[in-house]
């Protein structure tokens, strides 16, 4: 069951622990790619935004974000845009994962017992933080709402300076428009 909490930003209420204009959480831990590499997010944070996209891959929701995440990497990542995807899954259901979605961006390996997802203290999959160079948090979301990732492709645009691009059209009936958790 979904706890909300009383947003300290807001005055209202919100799904997610860090919300925009908070601290990100774990920039200096360590986690390898499904192939193996080393990555923090402090480092890519100093080539530009990364936008970070915490999963299952169980998740039918993380099943319609993932893709989602990647056509944003594939518009932006020669702007200085870095995307990661953070799975809770074994290096190889992540490997296959990726090959089945077809996802371009490295997918972080969320090992030592969740570290980065309990850091970022998520309530369900997929949550999706863009954090700006100066490793504060612009926009979160939780779940999957074809309006919120318009509007996060949205913001994405505008932290690279870019004028915003509709991600997914209204035609695009094999992308729904609300997926559960």
């Amino acid at each position: 069951m979904l706890a909300f909490h009383e947003s300290k930003q807001t005055g209202g209420f919100s799904l997610t622990q860090i919300e925009a204009g908070q601290p990100a959480a774990a920039l200096d831990l360590e986690l390898s790619d499904a192939k193996g590499n080393p990555h923090t997010l402090s480092t890519a944070l100093k080539k530009g935004p990364v936008l970070l996209g915490l999963y299952k891959s169980s998740c039918q929701a993380s099943k319609a974000m993932l893709p989602m995440l990647d056509r944003i990497h594939r518009r932006y990542a020669d702007n200085g845009l870095t995307v990661y995807g953070l799975s809770q899954d074994s290096e190889n259901i992540t490997k296959s994962f990726a090959r089945r979605y077809d996802i371009t961006f490295p997918i972080l390996i969320d090992s030592n017992n969740y570290a980065m997802s309990r850091a970022f203290d998520i309530f369900a999959t997929p949550t999706v933080y863009l954090i700006r160079p100066d490793g504060m948090v612009e926009a979160s979301l939780m779940g999957f709402m074809r309006l919120q990732v318009n509007e996060l492709a949205d913001k994405v645009a505008s932290e690279l300076g870019l004028p915003p691009e509709t991600l997914i059209a209204d035609d695009e009936i094999d992308v729904p428009l609300f997926v559960p958790g």
